[in-house]
């Protein structure tokens, strides 16, 4: 009787350890993402699209023309053929790395254009984490207005971190895909 007992406590142990290793285990993974993605109104889906500069608030350079390609392919993937401000010229690290001038440059052309809406946004993190493992992390927000009145329609953000095998740009993407299920694009028929 008491071998019995003493099986029976063992293999409840076990279960009680493992039941803990899962649950830590998915904390982990929760703790990694950090999203605000409301519901956008319905946006038509013949609706003129321009993809404006990012702002790149991360230590990284050129992290918000990357962030802009990928963007560009997310949205192509939901419908949206969205048109990319023209890509300035840049002759020195001064010029490139001066987002004022490249905002500037593509308000300018804005304006002699007609979109329905305008995605821009900010990058906040682009990098890879310092340590053993070098994990990136990708910090995005995404920003949605009327191209005529400039009133914003959505606004989402998300961040993540990935596992140190991962890539900053996978990790991006992933970040812009989540975000992107907030922007609701009717289809077309």
């Amino acid at each position: 009787m008491q071998i019995q007992t003493q099986t029976h406590i063992q293999k409840n142990t076990k279960h009680i350890i493992k039941a803990t290793w899962l649950l830590a285990a998915s904390l982990a993974l929760v703790a990694c993402a950090h999203y605000q993605v409301p519901a956008s109104p319905t946006f038509a889906a013949n609706s003129r699209w321009a993809v404006m500069p990012m702002i790149n608030n991360s230590n990284t350079p050129l992290a918000a023309e990357k962030v802009e390609q990928i963007l560009g392919s997310a949205l192509y993937a939901k419908g949206i053929n969205a048109t990319f401000y023209p890509a300035s010229q840049a002759n020195d690290l001064a010029s490139i790395l001066d987002s004022h001038a490249r905002q500037k440059k593509a308000q300018a052309w804005l304006d002699s254009q007609q979109f329905d809406y305008v995605i821009t946004g900010s990058v906040e993190e682009w990098h890879y984490k310092s340590g053993l493992d070098g994990e990136p992390a990708v910090g995005i927000t995404l920003h949605v207005q009327s191209a005529v009145d400039h009133v914003t329609q959505w606004r989402a953000s998300g961040a993540q971190s990935g596992w140190g095998r991962e890539s900053v740009s996978g990790v991006g993407q992933k970040v812009i895909n989540e975000l992107l299920k907030g922007l609701n694009v009717e289809q077309n028929q």
